[in-house]
């Protein structure tokens, strides 16, 4: 007798609840005799949560400490997106320091993130357990990794930001109050010393027996192109223009000219599409696809080690990309401390009317956020779409070609893991795709 509460049959397999995600989602895959994908629907059955129409009516000073309550996962990304788009409404150029600093905070946000998303999401399904915790006692070296890495880059949050979480001292136009140069290298020598866990990570995650897949929609990510005498651009997180695999390539205002949104019914999250009708991927993979030159030399090396080449196509390889990015991520944090020496600047605002549009990269994928703020500084209108939106319809688009490639077998139990397994490679937060 088959004990998932919801059996399944020769045509159908439904997961009700799907486990170790941010939020709460479920699937359902219909499967003709034949093996032909009749239906796939992937229920995102988070509550609504209204964010955007808590911004209205709200001060522009007040947006960034909102939206940050969207993620717990993702609050830096959210709060430096609302930064920006205030700024972008108002005109403000926030100084080079400022805007060092804020890639400081949102790269350690990335590392931090990947981390969890890896030891704690991804390892349970390729070692057959439910879950990390009861992992924790067999695998104690693992253990020991994932803290140690997570103390490191949450100690960068903690400092430069206030907390670790829902960062305090970011503000418009720049930081209220900022660490000393003692610090700053303090907190360099600490993600150094895990620097060796996330070689290690990445080479454990390269030896997990992924499907074969590879996915039809592009890739779409920020990239940042080198000026003066640089030799490469940054490895873009908060600034750029938006590119894809697909040839696009335009600036982050023209945003409605190339994306758009679908409701669904079955969904409390719209789908994001490019108006030519293609899916899209954003999050890691796609970022170390479309700038893979902007890594750190000892990056290209390491996905050398690993045998990750591009273009990579496989949407399960989205975790060895969050390796890469972890290992990336954290040379980029070493350069940033030992670089950046904090001066005191006062963050100063005139307000005005105006519309403003911010693109990031959050760990997982493009994050936009659109203001209309009126000549008192109170938002009249507030647009947010969110990474797990963009990625929405390619992962439905993904599940079908998994689905088509493995489900003529009788063995339903593992079709049902390679669909939980995909889901969770894209990292998706359903929580902030209800936002």
């Amino acid at each position: 007798m088959d004990r998932q509460p919801n059996p399944f049959n020769s045509k159908t397999i439904s997961i009700d609840y799907l486990a170790r995600t941010e939020g709460e989602s479920g699937l359902m895959v219909k499967i003709a005799e034949g093996g032909d994908v009749q239906e796939i629907k992937l229920k995102i059955f988070e509550p609504p949560r209204f964010f955007e129409g808590f911004l209205v009516g709200r001060k522009y000073s007040e947006a960034g400490d909102i939206v940050s309550r969207i993620c717990g996962i993702c609050p830096i990304s959210h709060l430096t997106t609302s930064l920006q788009a205030v700024e972008d409404a108002m005109g403000i150029m926030p100084s080079p320091q400022t805007r060092r600093l804020r890639r400081l905070m949102c790269v350690s946000q990335v590392v931090a993130s990947h981390i969890i998303h890896l030891y704690m999401f991804v390892l349970p399904d390729y070692f057959g357990y439910p879950g990390f915790a009861e992992m924790m006692p067999e695998f104690k070296k693992e253990t020991d990794y994932l803290l140690a890495m997570k103390e490191a880059v949450n100690n960068v949050a903690e400092k430069i930001g206030g907390r670790p979480l829902n960062p305090v001292s970011m503000v418009v136009n720049g930081f209220t109050k900022l660490p000393d140069r003692e610090t700053m290298l303090s907190l360099a020598e600490g993600i150094r010393a895990v620097l060796p866990m996330a070689y290690e990570t990445a080479m454990m995650m390269s030896r997990l027996p992924y499907p074969d897949l590879e996915t039809e929609g592009e890739f779409a990510a920020l990239r940042k192109e080198a000026s003066g005498e640089e030799e490469r651009g940054e490895y873009a997180f908060n600034e750029g223009r938006l590119v894809s695999s697909g040839g696009l390539n335009l600036d982050i205002h023209d945003y409605f000219a190339a994306f758009c949104e679908q409701e669904q019914g079955y969904a409390q999250a719209k789908k994001s599409f490019l108006k030519t009708g293609n899916t899209y991927m954003s999050g890691a993979l796609a970022r170390v696809n479309l700038k893979f030159d902007q890594l750190h030399d000892e990056t290209k090396k390491l996905a050398q080690e690993i045998g990750f080449s591009r273009p990579d196509r496989n949407p399960f390889h989205n975790n060895l990309a969050q390796a890469l990015e972890i290992y990336d991520g954290m040379l980029e944090s070493i350069r940033l401390l030992s670089e950046i020496d904090p001066k005191k600047e006062v963050p100063s605002v005139d307000i005005r009317a105006g519309e403003g549009v911010a693109i990031t990269e959050a760990p997982r994928g493009l994050l936009m956020h659109r203001y209309v703020i009126d000549r008192r500084g109170v938002i009249e209108e507030a647009n947010l779409i969110t990474p797990t939106s963009q990625n929405f319809a390619n992962i439905e688009r993904d599940l079908h070609l998994l689905a088509a490639r493995y489900g003529q077998s009788d063995d339903h139990e593992a079709l049902r893991l390679k669909c939980e397994q995909l889901i969770r490679a894209y990292d998706p937060c359903f929580s902030c795709s209800v936002h």
